[in-house]
């Protein structure tokens, strides 16, 4: 069954994580945020194999520690505890490279940048996992729509073309273009609101 449009899955994928068996679940974790963590750390400063590195221990640490993670005792949502795994990783990165090298000072400022950031989720940390997440979306829901219907939603919606261009573009007609640019972005919003809410119910 294609769980993604299910209202249980608001806060299942959390609770799904701590059952290691669950490929499907793993999977969905690893599509949405390893790409949101990485992009992270690399804007600022690692390069591209350094930020990767640490990606992959960011994901290891999830995967020992998710069964002991706590909304309500954390204080924070799920995110903020990623974010907080996140920069902690990077710094002791940054820490083993400098000491590796024996670099007297942080010549590059990436280890002052991090643990100049603060323990809380960052503005940015979040606007890079709602811009994932709205990637994911659409690669789910595009093979649900016909391919004419969803070039009309991309071209109109996320290339801001005009609906007159897309129109002549696509040799379709500008209410047909607005009624399926319409019910393309309400199930988007759907589900786009299902996973932003998939660990906020819990942090009280």
């Amino acid at each position: 069954m294609n769980t993604e449009m299910n209202p249980d899955t608001r806060s299942s994928l959390i609770a799904r994580l701590c059952h290691f068996g669950d490929e499907e679940a793993w999977g969905e974790f690893v599509r949405i945020y390893q790409p949101v963590v990485h992009r992270f750390i690399q804007r600022h400063g690692l390069q591209y194999a350094d930020a990767a590195e640490v990606t992959q221990e960011v994901l290891s640490r999830v995967a020992k520690s998710i069964d002991s993670w706590d909304g309500k005792r954390e204080r924070s949502t799920f995110r903020g505890w990623l974010y907080r795994i996140t920069r902690n990783q990077t710094i002791d990165f940054l820490r083993k490279r400098k000491s590796e090298t024996n670099r007297t000072s942080d010549q590059d400022g990436s280890l002052s940048q991090f643990a100049d950031l603060g323990s809380s989720v960052s503005a940015e940390f979040q606007a890079e996992y709602e811009r994932e997440l709205f990637h994911w979306a659409a690669q789910q829901l595009k093979p649900t729509f016909k391919p004419a219907n969803w070039e009309a939603f991309w071209q109109s919606t996320v290339e801001g073309r005009s609906i007159e261009e897309v129109a002549e573009n696509l040799k379709m007609e500008c209410g047909a273009i607005y009624v399926a640019r319409s019910r393309i972005m309400a199930r988007l919003s759907k589900l786009i609101q299902t996973r932003l809410n998939d660990s906020d119910d819990l942090k009280k």
